[in-house]
């Protein structure tokens, strides 16, 4: 039992923050809309994994009406709709019409990647992208990829 919290820190450490965001997250929201809030339309944001479990919860959650296109990288905001886990949306609600554009890119090489377009017809376009890096390198690997970015572009407002 003493080693478990070591194994789960190896195995994802990102996990406690993820956990601490869901109970507590409400300043991380705060902070983004008071981020937002103070720029010059259109804002695009951009969050890969917690990243963009943050920016769907909080453009979710209130209108930002600044903000015209979500991108998400590696995210795991599907996953917590689905699971009934994510604070500002619980199924089978559909995204309210003051969220704006949603480019969700995965790999699938990727396990904390979900798809969203299958919970949000019409409102999600998944895409898929090949870091060519087994789990758990995929997960950090979008970045590094080229291809990320051509499809970030080609969707900017």
């Amino acid at each position: 039992m003493r080693r478990r919290r070591a194994l789960t820190e190896a195995a994802h450490p990102a996990a406690g923050d993820i956990l601490r965001y869901l109970s507590r997250g409400e300043a991380a929201r705060t902070g983004l809309r008071d981020l937002v809030a103070g720029l010059e339309p259109p804002v695009t944001l951009v969050g890969h994994s917690l990243g963009g479990i943050i920016a769907l919860d909080t453009l979710v959650s209130a209108p930002l009406p600044q903000v015209r296109l979500l991108v998400t990288a590696g995210s795991q905001g599907p996953f917590l709709y689905e699971s009934g886990s994510l604070p500002s949306l619980e199924p089978p609600a559909p995204l309210p019409p003051h969220m704006p554009d949603w480019l969700n890119l995965y790999d699938h090489r990727d396990l904390l990647s979900y798809l969203g377009a299958g919970l949000f017809p019409g409102r999600v376009t998944d895409v898929p992208v090949d870091s060519r890096q087994p789990f758990p390198a995929s997960h950090s690997a979008y970045w590094t990829n080229p291809e990320v970015y051509r499809h970030i572009v080609d969707r900017l407002p």
